[in-house]
């Protein structure tokens, strides 16, 4: 008799989720607190994947060999120095060694040919991480002072995918997008532009020289936007 049981939680591919650490009032005053919206590993495993939270801090090489794909995660603003430029008065929420530590991730998963999706920050530090720069302050950087929410809020728009891309092979020609952000690519280094909002913004890349190596400005995660997940799991088998 043929008896199906579900995948196993230790035969599924362990996704690497990046982590920011904040400071919280948890059980005690102004704690250093690990952070990550449940959404992250909420949906990698509704598509198939084991989320595995991953702290600054930890050996990046230990890290990575301890999962199957990466993900870079939002959060704070990338601190200029890590791309030669000067930070203006707006870049008031840089982490130095989280930076540090998400590229060498970055770098080591890489080296190693892992699937890396990068989200909202994380599609920044991608640029950054293949040569990149960034516009430091969209709402003051013409032509996109008017490109979408940031500073804690949300708005949406639409997006235009590179025709051939892997990207669009995913989600097709276009796609609505949510924005939360105040930074963006200006300079997408050796990575190829796949995605671009009405007023021209960068809002993904890819290595195609690479299974899965992606990323985008807006937030599949809270969007519930599966298909671009559910394509990094499949990868990462």
């Amino acid at each position: 008799m043929l008896v199906l049981i579900e995948r196993a939680d230790w035969m599924k591919p362990r996704i690497g989720i990046t982590s920011s650490v904040n400071k919280r009032d948890y059980e005690s005053d102004g704690r250093d607190v690990v952070m990550l919206p449940w959404n992250y590993p909420s949906i990698v495993e509704e598509c198939g994947g084991l989320p595995l939270i991953l702290s600054e801090g930890g050996d990046p090489e230990a890290c990575v060999d301890a999962v199957d794909a990466l993900i870079i995660a939002g959060g704070r603003d990338i601190d200029p120095a890590t791309y030669g430029r000067v930070p203006v008065p707006e870049t008031n929420d840089v982490r130095p060694s989280q930076d540090m530590w998400e590229l060498a991730l970055i770098d080591s998963a890489k080296k190693r040919g892992l699937p890396i999706l990068g989200i909202c920050r994380g599609h920044q530090l991608m640029a950054v991480s293949y040569g990149g720069f960034l516009h430091q302050h969209l709402p003051t950087t013409p032509p996109y002072e008017k490109h979408g929410a940031w500073g804690g809020k949300w708005s949406k728009h639409e997006v235009s995918i590179v025709p051939e891309s892997k990207l669009s092979e995913i989600l097709g020609l276009s796609s609505n997008v949510n924005s939360a952000h105040h930074q963006g690519v200006s300079d997408p280094g050796s990575l190829e532009v796949n995605a671009r909002s009405e007023d021209g913004l960068i809002e993904g890349l890819e290595d195609p020289s690479r299974k899965f190596v992606m990323s985008v400005q807006w937030h599949p995660e809270a969007l519930g936007q599966k298909s671009i997940v559910s394509a990094l799991v499949r990868a990462a088998i």
